[in-house]
């Protein structure tokens, strides 16, 4: 890593090396994810973003039907415009591809580490995979981060204005774009105060649009009352949630899978005290090293803390949400190359930080490196093998005209996947009701037992008179009830979006 440069003359020989580099390796990476995303099959948390946007009429509608989902609507308006156009899913895998590049195109051209670092960046996991091939709306926050850490590392005077609007729409993208935005809203604040920044009034404007992100943001984030979404909240103090919670930050940066079939969501170091420890020592690594740059030092402690906080007493999370542990490291960085040094205070803590700095740029390529590792292998294991087997049942439905039938879906998330690729509203009887999109309100009942999903199937169809498919993700007691069994799909990555279907007669 090196400090950012001064802008190049466009015709210099400089600016000319840059383009040479930027245009392949961005070209390249659009490319390859492209190649993926057409591969991919998408499962029940693309869907459900996907399908709330589609099936909403108007935007109150859409802001009704996210109630309890407990994300900004950014993401969903972009899907909402997209399924005014079309209600292929591709729509949506491109609307992606585009904030994934775009993010992608700010790291490389203004992020200040070496060629090696930026290809090794873009190629690994996060970047690559979980959010491009993945069509989340973290990808939006990550284009936020960057484009605030690009604009802020600028030399000459600051854009609050810019940068403000920037903080506004990272708020808007999810909740952790919202805790992120928090602590790079305390270091807007705090440089303007430190600098006197010239012209007032813009930003107060900045402090304003901040602000209003924040309380909009969290209008959205905190779920109605009868949520049945991360309910209720966990102080109490246990050693193994703790070290479990702590783990994360190893996972988020090293996240080499098992070598498994079901890859996703695992670790190679699969005990959580070992991930723990080396968790600690890269929590470590990091506080030495920023610890002459009171900014990236504030933005590293605080975000750090921030989001383990939230994920020890809120929402535990999944590799996709501890992602930003990463995201804010890298983050750090990048505001440590624009940022001026202090001393760290008593001479032991100067010797520990002058290692960090003089090994800086190998562990960092080393951690670049394991996410590279960690991006070609789930790319590769998802581009092999289908990630969720509702596109194959989907399929099979349509040419067998199963998809005619009237189709009861257990448990409903996976089964909405299935509906999505058929473009239909399914039964769910976890709610008793029609539906595509899941209403995840106290009154879902998901832990069914066999015996309710077949009664209630049954009911169904002796009430329209007409055969009833039933779709489960898992299988029914051979010989116990008196359905059909039809076909099984088993080799889904994401093991809870395998299938049985089975048929009950009308008259059965």
């Amino acid at each position: 890593m090196k400090p950012l440069p001064v802008a190049a003359d466009p015709g210099s020989p400089a600016a000319g090396a840059r383009a040479r580099f930027l245009l392949p390796a961005l070209l390249g990476y659009a490319a390859l994810v492209l190649i993926l995303l057409l591969r991919h099959e998408m499962w029940q948390d693309e869907w459900q973003a996907w399908l709330i946007a589609r099936d909403s009429l108007c935007l109150p509608d859409l802001f009704w039907n996210l109630r309890y989902d407990g994300h900004p609507a950014l993401w969903h308006l972009g899907l909402f415009l997209v399924t005014r156009v079309t209600h292929a899913p591709l729509g949506m895998q491109l609307l992606h591809l585009l904030a994934a590049t775009a993010a992608v195109y700010v790291f490389l051209k203004y992020a200040p580490f070496t060629r090696l670092q930026k290809i090794l960046f873009i190629l690994g996991y996060f970047p690559f995979y979980e959010y491009a091939v993945i069509s989340r709306n973290y990808a939006l926050g990550v284009l936020g981060l960057f484009s605030f850490c690009a604009l802020f590392c600028r030399p000459g005077p600051k854009n609050y204005l810019l940068l403000g609007l920037i903080l506004f729409l990272l708020c808007q993208a999810s909740f952790y774009g919202l805790l992120v935005a928090l602590v790079l809203g305390g270091i807007l604040v705090g440089v303007a105060c430190r600098d006197g920044a010239a012209g007032g009034i813009k930003v107060v404007a900045a402090a304003v649009l901040v602000l209003a992100g924040i309380v909009l943001s969290l209008m959205q984030v905190i779920p109605s009352p009868d949520s049945s979404v991360a309910v209720g909240w966990n102080f109490t103090l246990d050693l193994h949630h703790f070290l479990a919670n702590l783990a994360t930050v190893w996972k988020s940066y090293v996240p080499l899978p098992a070598p498994d079939y079901h890859f996703w969501d695992t670790n190679l170091i699969s005990h959580p005290y070992w991930q723990a420890l080396f968790s600690i020592i890269l929590l470590a690594f990091g506080l030495l090293l920023f610890l002459r740059r009171p900014l990236p030092l504030f933005l590293y402690v605080v975000g750090t803390a921030g989001i383990l906080a939230f994920t020890y007493s809120k929402y535990p999370g999944s590799i996709r949400h501890h992602g930003h542990l990463y995201l804010l490291f890298i983050a750090s960085l990048w505001l440590a190359s624009a940022s001026g040094e202090i001393k760290p205070g008593p001479s032991f803590l100067q010797t520990l930080a002058d290692f960090c700095q003089a090994h800086r740029d190998r562990a960092v390529t080393v951690i670049l490196a394991a996410q590279l590792l960690a991006g070609v292998w789930a790319a590769s294991l998802d581009l092999c093998f289908p990630f969720s087997a509702s596109q194959e049942a989907a399929r099979f439905m349509q040419q067998h005209r199963l998809d005619r039938l009237l189709i009861v879906g257990h448990t409903d998330d996976a089964a909405s996947s299935v509906a999505g690729y058929l473009d239909c509203r399914l039964y769910y009887p976890s709610v008793r009701g029609w539906g595509s999109f899941i209403v995840q309100n106290r009154e879902r009942k998901t832990n069914l037992e066999p015996e309710e999903l077949v009664a209630q199937a049954r009911e169904l169809s002796r009430r329209r008179q007409q055969d009833t498919l039933l779709l489960l993700n898992q299988e029914l007691p051979p010989g116990r009830f008196p359905v059909i069994p039809l076909h099984r799909f088993t080799h889904s990555l994401v093991p809870v979006e395998n299938y049985y279907l089975y048929l009950v007669r009308a008259d059965g």
